[in-house]
């Protein structure tokens, strides 16, 4: 999962937080089996993850890496004053963190893969 950091393999593409979110939906609703069909609910909640992230990262302009930090991960100076300075947009990467990890958590609840317990 640490490819995902500055989007994947620091593209500054797709965000590695929805990367990672509709990852772990597929790991609980997808298929091993290409033979098996995959639970029904699983592009509906991806597609519902999407939406949220769409939502979340609007004032950033999308849903890329590059859009919401605002610098070049390949950039050792621009990394560094990521990871270091209080005022990096950093920030912004720690709220959708949490934002969608309560979001994950309330659709997962709702529409259990697993059987109550």
């Amino acid at each position: 999962m640490g490819a995902y950091g500055g989007g994947v393999a620091r593209s500054g593409r797709v965000c590695g937080i929805l990367t990672g979110a509709v990852g772990m939906v597929a790991g609980l609703y997808g298929q091993a089996d290409p033979s098996q069909r995959e639970d029904p609910k699983l592009r509906p909640l991806a597609e519902r993850l999407v939406s949220r992230f769409e939502e979340l990262t609007a004032p950033y302009g999308g849903v890329d890496c590059a859009c919401i930090v605002e610098i070049d991960f390949n950039d050792e100076q621009k990394r560094r004053w990521f990871r270091t300075a209080p005022d990096s947009t950093r920030r912004r990467c720690e709220s959708l963190i949490c934002d969608m990890a309560v979001y994950l958590g309330e659709l997962l609840e709702e529409n259990r893969p697993w059987p109550p317990g």
